[in-house]
This record gives structure tokens, C-alpha cells and sequence, in this order.
């Protein structure tokens, strides 16, 4: 609790500063992006799956390249 009724609490209530919503949609905004690149790493993995073992050791590099 900030003690608002001294000089020091209130120069300190003026200085708080509080978000509404903003970091809301910033999480929602992350979490989104995340969901999209895990999507497109699995449909990679399908891809790399469904190719001939020759190219196996090229795939496995280029989604280690991906996922760092």
C-alpha cells in the first residue's frame, strides 16, 4: 500500500504507472506467432519424413538450423 497522504507517497503514486489490455494483446500477439512457427516446423518434419533417406542428413541440418 502506498501511503498517498505523505509527500513521498504521493510523488511515488505519481511515478506508478499501470497498464490495461496492452500486455494482453502483446501475450495474445507472442502466442500466435509461436503457434505459427511450431506449425510450419511440424510441416517440415512431415516433409523432411515423406523425403528419400538420401537427403535425410540435409533436412536434419536445415530444422536444426530452424529451431535455434
Amino acid at each position: 500500500m502506498i501511503p498517498h497522504k505523505t509527500k513521498h507517497g504521493a510523488a511515488a503514486l505519481a511515478r506508478l504507472k499501470a497498464y490495461e489490455g496492452e500486455l494482453e494483446n502483446k501475450r495474445k500477439e507472442r502466442a500466435q506467432l509461436a503457434y505459427e512457427r511450431k506449425k510450419q516446423l511440424n510441416k517440415l518434419r512431415v516433409k523432411a519424413e515423406k523425403k528419400p533417406r538420401r537427403d535425410l542428413p540435409f533436412k536434419t541440418k536445415m530444422l536444426l538450423r530452424i529451431e535455434n
